[in-house]
């Protein structure tokens, strides 16, 4: 357990000794004053230390003096700024005997020291008698002093003299090299030439893209679309048997009681064995009111054909309430009923005349689309798609008809391209291949595609070629060192043809006399006539 001993304010350093010297406990923690300063300094926290190596304690400090804990920080002396920072860590003594200065034995005080220099011990075989012949300290001083009066003599008057002459000399020499290396200067004019340069730039255009991006060869598009209508004829190609005439005959209605029956027009009348065929009155009469009372009346077949050309006494049967009141024959057959071979819409011309029409609807479909385009638009031939919207005939199938008629509307679309969008993609590629250093010519610049587009769902992809010219890179460290000393001509063809000039390079030089480039490159001052070379 940590003992606490409280330190009085006029305490000395002395006295928190003594205090600490009346602890029975292994771990001992003084609680030092505010603003008590005995133990601010590392000679008096290293008296502390030693007494309680001593006396074998953990000492531990409690204060809030910053300088007071700096000082024990340099001598491994744990200090804390309140007894429950020390009551938190209540092993803060196992740490000091890991990190702490070791223990120091009074009656040994070199116990655990390393062994001293060979030089501080006696040479091997050496004695008492030969350490006391070794010389002394006034003799070993006498022999430093008679060594440095050599040193200590006056120069030759001659010397400064000569000194003096070889420094001028050197400065002389250095001020001509100064005058023929760094005086002199040359400034290189350079009109550098123009190269071409020609890029394919793969585009996509997507009517629906949110943001294009040139750097990617993203670029925007619209979707445009056209209504076309079209009409169309096409002979028939079937031919059938088709009714052309009703069958008539006579019928004769026979009174079933003693009342007269009225019969009206259009009273149905048909046959009763096999098929039935019906036949319908064209005038109205009167049966006498007797019985077997009979009359008369021409009745017509209710369909055309030859089915209503039926054999006499067939007809037996009259349609309605009127069955119950009179009873109906045929004396003599019917006659007149006719068919005939007549051409008839069959389903292969249907769409043998809608494939017609619509082929020329598509080949009709670009021009539709390319009139709405706004100016400065191109439209992909392989992005035109066509979408049958209605298709309307003036006969069913097996219906008698010489034609048969359609009426054709067809929606188109397709994905209109602004050029002004592809150019600048195609822009940029091209200036992202430049040479670094290199400029473009603006006006040499020139756009065109290159093959047919494709087209993927709604995105278009084509190629665009970008050309134009671009001047020429030059760094000027290269033209100084390539040029540095080398005599006007020399420098005037190494230009040429190391570099691809427009012009020939100017070169003017300070002094003019002097008839060779500057040694240092740094003296020579290029000037790259940008400007005029992208006229």
């Amino acid at each position: 357990m940590t003992q606490i001993i409280h330190i009085p304010a006029d305490a000395s350093v002395e006295t928190a000794r003594r205090l600490m010297a009346q602890s029975t406990e292994p771990q001992v923690a003084l609680d030092l004053p505010a603003k008590w300063a005995g133990l601010a300094n590392v000679a008096q926290m290293r008296l502390l230390q030693r007494q309680a190596h001593i006396q074998q304690l953990d000492v531990a400090l409690i204060t809030r003096s910053g300088e007071t804990h700096r000082a024990a920080a340099q001598v491994g002396i744990p200090a804390f700024y309140s007894q429950a920072d020390l009551d938190r860590r209540p092993n803060w003594y196992v740490r000091q005997a890991k990190s702490g200065a070791p223990m120091i034995d009074p009656q040994n005080p070199a116990q655990g020291l390393p062994d001293p220099p060979a030089w501080r011990l006696p040479a091997k075989g050496e004695g008492v008698v030969e350490q006391a012949a070794r010389p002394s300290l006034h003799r070993a001083r006498r022999r430093r002093i008679r060594a440095e009066e050599t040193y200590r003599k006056a120069t030759p008057a001659w010397f400064p003299l000569a000194g003096y002459a070889l420094t001028g000399l050197l400065f002389t020499i250095m001020l001509g090299l100064f005058a023929l290396t760094v005086i002199p200067a040359a400034t290189v004019t350079l009109t550098p030439g123009q190269q071409e340069l020609s890029v394919d730039v793969a585009l996509s255009a997507n009517p629906y893209l949110d943001f294009p991006d040139a750097t990617l060869g993203q670029t925007g598009a619209r979707v445009v679309e056209s209504r076309i209508e079209a009409t169309g004829s096409l002979p028939t190609s079937g031919s059938e048997q088709v009714a052309v005439g009703k069958a008539q005959g006579i019928v004769t209605f026979s009174n079933k009681g003693r009342q007269p029956v009225r019969i009206p027009a259009g009273t149905t009348v048909r046959t009763g064995t096999g098929t039935p065929v019906s036949f319908v009155t064209l005038q109205e009469v009167e049966v006498p009111g007797q019985v077997s009372g009979r009359v008369d009346v021409l009745v017509e077949a209710a369909d055309l054909g030859a089915a209503g050309n039926v054999r006499a006494g067939t007809i037996n049967t009259v349609g309605g309430s009127l069955d119950a009141q009179v009873a109906v024959s045929n004396a003599s057959p019917t006659y007149s009923g006719s068919s005939q071979l007549t051409k008839v819409v069959k389903q292969i011309d249907k769409d043998t005349l809608l494939d017609q029409l619509y082929t020329q609807v598509q080949q009709d479909a670009y021009a539709a689309l390319a009139a709405t385009l706004e100016p400065g638009e191109w439209l992909s031939p392989d992005s035109v798609t066509t979408q049958i919207v209605a298709d309307i005939y003036d006969a069913f199938n097996d219906e008698p008809a010489e034609v048969v008629n359609l009426d054709l509307r067809v929606s188109v679309q397709g994905v209109a391209i602004s050029d002004a969008d592809a150019t600048e993609s195609a822009r940029t590629q091209l200036q992202q291949s430049v040479p670094k250093g290199g400029k473009l010519v603006a006006n040499s610049v020139a756009f065109s595609r290159v093959g047919g587009a494709e087209t993927a769902g709604s995105v278009v992809n084509f190629t665009m070629r970008a050309t134009g010219n671009y001047v020429i890179p030059i760094d000027p460290d290269e033209v100084r060192s390539a040029i540095a000393g080398k005599s006007p001509e020399e420098a005037t063809r190494i230009l040429q043809e190391r570099w691809s000039l427009a012009a020939a390079p100017e070169l003017f030089r300070d002094p003019q006399w002097r008839n060779a480039m500057p040694a240092i490159p740094g003296r020579i001052q290029v000037r790259v006539a940008y400007s005029e070379a992208g006229e």
